[in-house]
Order: structure tokens, then sequence, then C-alpha cells
């Protein structure tokens, strides 16, 4: 077997193979075997029909050209394992050449990981890392964090009075438009704040100085940007019944609250804990700012050609990544789209430019690690693992073997991307 690999460009190569009969004649009988499989001859089963009887059924062309895919299918993968080749999509097959029994010839070309010329990362780096800002845990910051808590913690009281502003209500509803009731959008035991309702904004007013039990037609319109596109910008009417009134009952911050929510010794312990918390916080974002940074400004640096291939994976990646956080919102995606009046392929489109960016980063992480020789020992990847697995468990303690190693080789990616930005924001 001879092999010739020409360079298409900077992620397409292209691997000719010529093979004479004695690469392929050892996939002879399998040939013969596979073609059995397709063919019925009275008085044998499929698959069961002696090689001789094949060969005067099909001819030694059939039987050839079988062999030489067979032989293309073995001598592909094991080139591009011992030459080390990084490919990213299935390959393109073109037989040029083929002498029944004898030889043949075929063309593959492929898209593989494209190699990066980066120059002077080190001192972009150094550079992007002057921008680091001092960040602290502003006492606004801090009090607003200990309201959520509180606000957390509340209970509510029912009240027997009108609806006042700021009042928290829970409501049934139906919604007529042109007399006809719209099915999708009854609701039972709505609650909102009001003055802060915003899908309804109506409500606000029209739900004042009702009681408990009140029943309501309250006139409604729909914008222009409304995700039923066939009640944009119609009028409507409401018809609400009055479950319930609420106010909120706060919890005091003392000593005795923040022992029941852990170790704090007292108030000011737990004040201390939370501005730690934000002080932390901030500090790892203002640090992955940074990290971003470097990024982009050695990706100004880069010309590379990016395959198809990796950013439309990137972009079906974030695809499924927006599918799921709207999942966890509970609103179902093709909902979402409508309500934002975009179909799937637009948010692609959208989100290209950041796939594209997103690969070019992975990239320039890639050629850094192999540049430096910054590699990941064992043991650190299994203490990644670990803990990675440990915050895992309690959401899924059934854990599969295959989403062990996916992780394991999460963990060394994370672990060999941290060791970069150790090393790039510590040059001196």
């Amino acid at each position: 077997m001879k092999t010739t690999q020409n360079q298409l460009s900077n992620c397409k190569i292209e691997i000719v193979f010529e093979f004479d009969e004695n690469d392929i004649n050892p996939n002879t009988n399998k040939a013969i075997e596979n073609i059995s499989g397709d063919i019925k001859i009275d008085g044998f089963r499929a698959g069961k029909v002696p090689n001789e009887i094949v060969k005067q059924k099909v001819g030694d062309a059939v039987i050839f050209d079988e062999a030489v895919r067979l032989t293309i299918q073995q001598k592909y993968p094991e080139y591009i394992e011992s030459n080390n080749i990084e490919v990213i999509a299935s390959p393109d097959v073109l037989i040029t050449k083929l002498v029944v029994n004898k030889e043949a010839e075929c063309k593959i070309t492929v898209e593989i990981v494209p190699e990066l010329t980066l120059k002077g990362y080190k001192e972009i780096a150094k550079e992007a890392a002057k921008d680091k800002k001092e960040v602290k845990a502003e006492e606004a910051e801090i009090n607003d964090t200990i309201k959520w808590v509180l606000d957390s913690r509340s209970t509510f009281v029912e009240l027997e009075r009108e609806v006042k502003d700021g009042d928290i209500v829970d409501i049934d509803h139906e919604i007529i438009v042109d007399e006809k009731p719209q099915e999708e959008l009854k609701a039972i035991n709505y609650k909102f704040i009001v003055g802060k309702e915003q899908s309804y904004p109506e409500l606000n007013t029209g739900i004042l100085e009702m009681k408990k039990g009140d029943k309501k037609d309250i006139e409604i319109s729909f914008s222009d940007t409304f995700y039923i596109e066939a009640l944009k910008n119609k009028k409507s009417i409401m018809k609400v019944t009055l479950n319930k009134i609420l106010e909120r009952k706060t919890p005091e911050l003392n000593d005795e609250f923040v022992q029941k929510l852990g170790k704090f010794e007292n108030a000011e312990a737990f004040k201390k804990s939370i501005s730690e918390g934000i002080q932390k916080e901030k500090e790892m974002r203002e640090e992955e700012r940074i990290k971003m940074l470097i990024l982009e400004n050695i990706r100004k640096t880069v010309t590379v050609d990016i395959p198809e291939a990796l950013i439309e994976r990137e972009t079906n990646r974030m695809i499924e990544d927006i599918k799921y956080k709207i999942s966890e919102m509970g609103m179902e995606f093709e909902a979402y789209l409508k309500q934002i009046n975009k179909t799937e392929e637009d948010i692609k489109k959208d989100i290209r430019e950041e796939a594209k960016n997103k690969v070019v980063d992975a990239l320039i992480l890639r050629e850094i690690i192999k540049i430096e020789k910054l590699d990941a020992t064992p043991e650190e990847i299994d203490a990644k693992t670990q803990e990675i697995l440990n915050e895992l468990s309690s959401q899924n303690p059934n854990m599969q073997d295959a989403d062990r190693n996916m992780i394991r080789n999460y963990s060394e990616e994370i672990i060999k991307n941290e060791k970069v930005f150790k090393f790039l924001m510590d040059t001196k």
C-alpha cells in the first residue's frame, strides 16, 4: 500500500491510498460473505450461499469492488490513528482507479482540527492582566442578599379587606377574545403583586378594591409582540375571580433566626458570611472577565480557517444549553420561540459568531497546552472527577460508566485549561 497526504487547506487534507492485490485479497472472503447476504438463490438460505456460486452469480468485478470498500474501511482509520490526525467529520471517499483483481486507488478528503500559529500570547496575556480591578462586597449588595434570604423564608397571611397596591393576590382568570374563550390562556391560582404585573398590566388597576370572592370583567389589550400571532393587538375581556389577598410576613434578622439557617453564632456572623461569599463571587467574576479578555485579545491576532463542522457542532451545543435553561424555567422551547417571535434557525444565526469565537478560543487553549506542555496528571484528573461526581450524585445516584468516562474527559479538559490561564496570568 502506498499513501500520499496533501494539505488542501488549514483544516482539510486529502489522503490518496494506492492498493495492490496483497492489500485487497485478504478481504475477498468477507466481501463474498457480505454479498451473499443480499442475494437470493434457490436452494440456499441468505448468507449461506457457497463462495463459488456467489462468484458465478455476481462476477469478479462486484466482489472486488466490495473488497476494496472493506479495505478502505480498514486502512483509513489505521492511517488516521498512526499519524495522530484529529478528524472532525465523516470523510468524503472517491475511488479513482479500479483494476479488477489487481489494484485500486482512492482519494479521501476529510476536515481536520486546524493548526494555529500563535504569536506573542504571553505578552498579550500580561497586558490584559493589567486591566484586573480590585473588587469588594458593597453594603448595598450585602443588604440585598440578606433581604432575599429573609423574603425567601417569609410566610403569607390572608387578609379580609379590599385589594390595595402592593398586595399579593391569587386569582383565577379566563380570557375572552371576539366572544371566544382562549383555553390556552386560562389560569387557576395565578399570583402576582399588584402594581408589578407585567403580562397583563391592566390587572394592576383593574383589581384594586376587589374583595375575596369578587368577580369582575377587566378589559385588556395584547401588544404587537405577544407570542400568539392571532392575538397580537387584540382587545379582550379577562373574567377574574379573586381567591385570596395575601400579605408577606418577613422574619426579623436576629441571632435566633440565623442559628436556624446554619452554624452561625449570631446575626453579625451571618452578615460576615454573606459579605465573604459576595466578595469571593465578585473576585471569581473578575478573574473570569480577565480570562475572556486574554482570549479575546489573542483571538484578534489569529487568522485561521474554521471548519464548518466545528462551528455547527458548537452552535448545536449552545442551542441545547438554551433549551435546557428554558426548561428549567418551566417553559417549553416552542412556546419560548413564539414569545420572542423567532425560529430555532433564527437563534442559530444569532449565536453563530459567538459559537465561532468559542471554537477559536478552544483551539487557542489547545495550542498553548501543546506548546507549553501543560498536562494533567492522573491524580489531578481523579480528584477533579470525584469532585464533579460528588456534586452530581445527589441529582443522579445511578451514574453509568459512560457518564463517568465522559466526566473524566471533561475533568481533564478543565484542569488543562486552568493550567493555561494560571500560566498566562502568572506570566511576568
